[in-house]
């Protein structure tokens, strides 16, 4: 179970779960957060049923039942937030009651849907509306086991949930049928979700996947952050009130670390005090959503945080392509550039692309030239050393005793030719 008082690193390292020192104020948010998470599933699951059912035969039928439990649902929502607002000062004698019956007419309405499915062999809805049918007997559970209300007035701990009343396992995994994961993007990386509850996970991931996102979960802080240091993400949903290593550190080390801190990060939290919100932006969060999430908003704050980080990675992308232009310049003035280099550069449509164009060719120019000089050179210093030669060879020849011997050598040719028989 979370605790509305986050717990610190000594707490967490202890795993301590101790309630002493709780303000009323604290019990109602951790209260609050309790209730709402099991309605969050009850909103999410019959909202994607409605349109699943929007175009199938009977869809009149299965539809005016889904959005009565819809409706249900978002009624719960507003009740609990009102009754356990931190600033009430009264809780209500009939609290349970008033959350008793609106809980047990979603039950109600899922035992006729799933009957109705059935008739008009639309099964395929079964697994979700099971889904449903649990969180709500979760809820009424938890309805059950919150004993006296009125004791948050004199700061006493009015519960204790045992762990069997707040395990979602068996709500996901026993109710058969595995996200439809439709739309699965190809132009990005996956959205990490980071909830500890897999009820929360399996609706934020369904919803994404009707949208077109690829997603992959984390349990909780630590294990998100080994998953963000192993492979890339677009983004991360990060739940607040989570145990071993709660939302708030989650961000606070990533912030730190140069290597995550641009991945952007929306909050997703049943805690909608005023005070979380502030404190997540303030330290680096993009956005904060409430649970249960509006499917719309939660598209509009996706595609918004994912089109600034398509920005931000365009102005990376473009410093590095500069630096390696800077460099090839550096390159080109100590004689070692090599036009490849740049290639990456080139290839892009804009003025950084042109000018890394009209920078190869001019460098390719300068290289031709330099060639084409050292060639001129090296034919210059030929036809240096074969002057050089020649006019050695004539002061040689021009010289008295060089003549000399030649009329001497002239002489003896002749006479060995007139000696000749």
């Amino acid at each position: 179970m979370s605790n509305a008082r986050l717990p610190d690193k000594a707490e967490q390292a202890e795993g301590s779960d101790s309630e002493a020192g709780r303000t009323p104020r604290d019990m109602l948010a951790n209260l609050r957060h309790e209730l709402r998470t099991p309605l969050t599933a009850v909103i999410g699951y019959s909202e994607m049923l409605l349109e699943d059912v929007a175009e199938g035969e009977g869809s009149e039928i299965l539809s005016s039942d889904l959005g009565k439990i819809r409706s249900a649902g978002k009624g719960l929502l507003a009740l609990v937030d009102d009754a356990l607002h931190p600033d009430k000062e009264s809780l209500g004698a009939n609290l349970r009651h008033d959350l008793r019956a609106p809980i047990e007419a979603v039950i109600g309405y899922c035992d006729t849907v799933r009957e109705e499915a059935q008739a008009l062999g639309q099964t395929d809805i079964l697994p979700d509306l099971q889904k449903i049918s649990m969180s709500a007997e979760r809820f009424l559970a938890l309805t059950d086991r919150v004993g006296d209300f009125s004791k948050i007035e004199a700061g006493e701990i009015p519960f204790r949930l045992p762990q069997e009343a707040t395990d979602t396992s068996a709500i996901v995994s026993d109710a058969a049928g595995p996200p439809d994961g439709a739309g699965v993007r190809t132009d990005g990386d996956p959205l990490l979700i980071v909830d500890d509850d897999e009820v929360n996970r399996d609706v934020l991931a369904r919803h994404l996947g009707r949208q077109g996102y690829a997603t992959a979960a984390a349990e909780n802080g630590i294990e998100a952050l080994e998953m963000v240091r192993a492979r890339k993400f677009d983004l991360m949903l990060l739940d607040v009130m989570m145990p071993k290593m709660d939302g708030y550190e989650t961000l606070r080390l990533m912030k730190a670390d140069p290597h995550l801190r641009d991945i952007p990060v929306i909050m997703i939290s049943a805690l909608d005090d005023i005070e979380s919100v502030v404190r997540c932006i303030e330290m680096g969060a993009e956005d904060y959503l409430p649970k249960p999430f509006d499917p719309v908003l939660l598209r509009a704050r996706i595609g918004a945080c994912l089109e600034k980080k398509r920005l931000r990675d365009l102005e990376i992308e473009y410093l590095r392509n500069v630096d390696h232009v800077t460099a090839a310049a550096a390159a080109v003035e100590a004689g070692e550039f090599d036009p490849a280099t740049i290639e990456q550069v080139a290839a892009r449509s804009d003025e950084l692309g042109q000018l890394a164009r009209v920078f190869q060719r001019m460098a390719r120019e300068v290289y031709a030239r330099e060639q084409r000089l050292k060639q001129e050179v090296h034919r210059l210093r030929i036809e240096i050393d074969e002057r050089r030669t020649a006019r050695q060879v004539a002061e040689i020849t021009e010289t008295d005793y060089f003549q000399e011997l030649q009329r001497k050598v002239d002489t003896l040719r002749l006479r060995s030719d007139d000696a000749k028989p």
